[in-house]
């Protein structure tokens, strides 16, 4: 009868053993940018976040040691009807570069030497227009630019991708406090614009 019992004991328990299996946890993974794309726009992004993925190599930029003046500025409205200051030009040294930029905003990057001629071209060159990535910038810490540059000597605008690093800021942080301590840490060609 003994083994009887213990017989049953044990049909039993392995009759009893859990049927559900364990899986491990699917976590989202942060959303890329994938075609396809409904316009040109989504393309250039895409490009853009490919580029940091395949050609991001972090670099140490000192900013401009030489004078940088002001030399033409011009006021316009904002969006909301407020006038604002622009550069036109800004001489870095003996070197003068025409910046016109939709976000004003940014345009202490170059006031503050942060971004400079010699980092781009030794030609001549207009810059008309820096904006933010922000679908790539995934820390406050770390802000990703596309930055429009006409070169003479080319037929098309090129694109130039950059990276600015404040190691102060925080969710909390402005765009002008954030490029009030920030550095350089990436500038590189990536494509010229068709």
């Amino acid at each position: 009868m003994k083994k009887l019992t213990l017989i049953f004991i044990l049909i039993l328990s392995v009759g009893c053993s859990s049927k559900t299996k364990t899986e491990k946890a699917i976590t989202e993974k942060e959303s890329e940018l994938k075609p396809p794309f409904k316009n040109q726009g989504e393309q250039e992004d895409f490009w853009a976040q490919e580029f940091f993925k395949d050609e991001y190599e972090k670099q140490i930029h000192k900013t401009f040691n030489g004078k940088i003046e002001i030399i033409n500025e011009y006021e316009s409205l904002d969006d909301n009807g407020n006038f604002i200051t622009n550069a036109n030009e800004i001489s870095f040294g003996n070197r003068v570069v025409e910046i016109n930029l939709n976000d004003n905003k940014l345009r202490s990057i170059f006031e503050k030497g942060i971004v400079y001629p010699d980092l781009i071209s030794e030609k001549y060159f207009k810059i008309w227009d820096l904006e933010e990535l922000t679908f790539l910038n995934k820390s406050p810490k770390i802000k990703k630019f596309r930055m429009f540059v006409n070169m003479p000597e080319r037929i098309y605008p090129q694109i130039i991708l950059l990276e600015l690093k404040n190691e102060s800021a925080d969710n909390q942080t402005s765009m002008s406090e954030f490029i009030e301590n920030a550095k350089l840490t990436f500038i590189k060609e990536a494509w010229l614009m068709v």
